[in-house]
């Protein structure tokens, strides 16, 4: 079959539109750039059924064949100024144009007759755009005043395009008062420019229906400020110690960077126009009122942060507790503590006795500076560590006093064994509550020992030390003496009842020796008796 004379009846067919319904193509529109590729998609998936496969091109002018394909034979014949610009596949149909130029632009026309010799075909026209280049803007101000200027920027580009105007990834949004774009859209107005406004980066998009350019960033220096002036203080507290260091810090939101002037007492600091300023080992002439002043040159603006009231005050140091008393003895002596700082003012003194607060009383006064304590007729309750706190605003210093009271004795007693065996070993050992501790002494049946301890030891106990031992406690402070007495019975071996109690015990043994006294009274009378001379009358 000769494949030439299929051309004539194919572009008859395509120029009559005799086709059937269904077109064989994706779009009936697209779009091309001056350059670049088109692709025209058909949802074609197979050409086995088909007779001829004809591509035409029609400018309005004439209909001029592109490629005709008879996939029986697997023959295409291509037009001799199409031979390098296009791909077809031969599976889809799929026809890909280009490089494209201006002169592309029209209608191409897909005509497939398919072996029964029925015909289809479909349309789509192709616009030729020109590519976007050369996208900038341009500004009517090199730099702005916040709050001042008005800044009008300019989107420009080379190729066929429509303008947007873009703030960083965010449309630049136009109210119609403050921010204006004109008709055509490349030109943006901002009216009394504000910082944010241009801070974008600016973007401008130029794009047609398949490509888009963008601009250069553009940034736009707006001067605005000083504002928001922070004044930072280090240390911060109000009160310095003297000796202390202390320095400032000045920060102000300004562009350009605001000009920094410190002041203090309302007085500008010479040489002292840094963001810093420093002052070490302060006095008390560095107490006052502190500020910052930001200035912007470029807009001409002063601002001041707020004051910083510091007061510098000596520490407080070599804190003691004196006494006006060494000696104090319960229920005679008045005990006086005076509390005092060798540097430094005290702003509130606290006492404490055992770590507990002071509650003062009838007996325990404090005087009005509450520096001097005193505790009427002490008693012994009264001893312990009592311990003065000075506060002022820098710090705190204390020291401690630890009270004695001499008393006693008191609640003597001589504890120890009331009966033992003969022979065996025992103690007494005499205690009592004193201060200073109680010297002790011991009588045996009213005999003083030669015994100056609180203990008396038996190694091995004989009848002879059977009977009442008394416990001579001594405070040699208070000169006050206390007695306690104690029975002590010596048994034969044996005759000691463990079970009995040491009362028992020794009521035994009492009752014994006063028998053996009535005897011997007795025996005595009766001797007596026998010897007297009857009277003759």
């Amino acid at each position: 079959m000769d494949f030439f004379n299929f051309r004539l009846p194919l572009l008859f067919l395509a120029a009559l539109g005799c086709y059937s319904e269904g077109s064989p193509l994706l779009n009936d529109k697209t779009n091309g750039v001056i350059g670049k590729n088109v692709t025209f998609k058909t949802t074609i998936t197979s050409t086995t059924d088909f007779l001829t496969i004809t591509w035409n091109f029609n400018n309005g002018e004439v209909i001029a064949p592109i490629i005709t394909s008879i996939p029986s034979t697997n023959t295409e014949n291509v037009d001799d100024k199409y031979a390098s610009r296009i791909i077809y596949n031969k599976t889809t149909c799929e026809l890909q144009l280009g490089p494209l130029v201006k002169e592309d632009g029209g209608e191409y026309t897909l005509t497939i007759v398919t072996l029964q010799g029925k015909p289809q075909s479909g349309q789509v026209d192709l616009e030729v755009l020109e590519p976007v280049t050369d996208v900038k803007i341009s500004s009517n101000l090199p730099e702005a005043v916040e709050f001042n200027d008005t800044v009008v920027l300019t989107c420009s580009a080379k190729g066929s395009f429509t303008y947007k105007w873009m703030n960083g990834s965010v449309p630049l949004v136009a109210d119609g008062t403050h921010i204006k774009l004109n008709e055509a859209g490349d030109e943006l107005t901002v009216a009394e420019v504000r910082r944010t406004d241009l801070r974008g980066p600016i973007f401008c998009i130029a794009k047609n229906a398949l490509e888009s350019g963008t601009s250069p960033a553009f940034n736009l220096t707006v001067s605005y400020g000083p504002e928001n002036v922070v004044m930072t203080q280090t240390p911060t507290d109000l009160f310095l110690k003297k000796g202390s260091n202390l320095t400032f810090s000045c920060s102000a939101q300004s562009d350009p960077p605001a000009q920094l002037h410190w002041m203090f007492n309302g007085v500008e600091l010479p040489e002292k126009s840094t963001a810093d300023i420093a002052f070490t080992k302060v006095e008390e002439i560095n107490s006052g009122n502190y500020s910052c002043v930001a200035f912007n040159a470029k807009t001409n603006r002063y601002i001041s942060s707020p004051v910083a009231v510091v007061s510098v005050l000596e520490a407080l140091s070599g804190t003691a507790i004196s006494s006006s008393s060494s000696l104090l003895i319960a229920g005679n002596s008045t005990a006086n503590i005076t509390c005092s700082a060798a540097a430094g003012k005290a702003e509130s003194v606290e006492w404490l006795k055992d770590s507990k607060p002071l509650t003062p009383s009838d007996r325990v006064v404090l005087s009005a500076d509450k520096k001097t304590l005193t505790i009427l007729k002490v008693v012994k309750e009264d001893a312990g560590d009592y311990k003065c706190q000075l506060k002022n605003k820098v710090n705190k210093d204390e020291s401690t006093y630890k009270m004695v009271i001499n008393y006693g004795p008191l609640n003597v007693k001589v504890d120890g064994k009331s009966a033992v065996k003969f022979e065996d070993s025992t103690k007494l050992l005499c205690s009592a509550e004193s201060v200073p501790p109680s010297v002790y002494s011991w009588k045996h049946n009213g005999t003083a020992m030669n015994i100056s301890q609180a203990e008396i030891n038996i190694e091995k106990a004989q009848v002879t030390n059977s009977g009442t031992y008394t416990c001579q406690a001594f405070n040699p402070i208070t000169g006050k003496m206390e007695t306690k007495t104690h029975v002590l019975a010596v048994t034969e071996v044996g005759a000691v009842d463990e079970g009995l109690s040491g009362g028992a015990i020794a009521g035994i043994v009492i009752g014994v020796l006063v028998a053996v006294i009535i005897i011997a009274c007795i025996i005595k009378r009766k001797k007596k008796s026998s010897t007297d001379i009857p009277s003759p009358y």
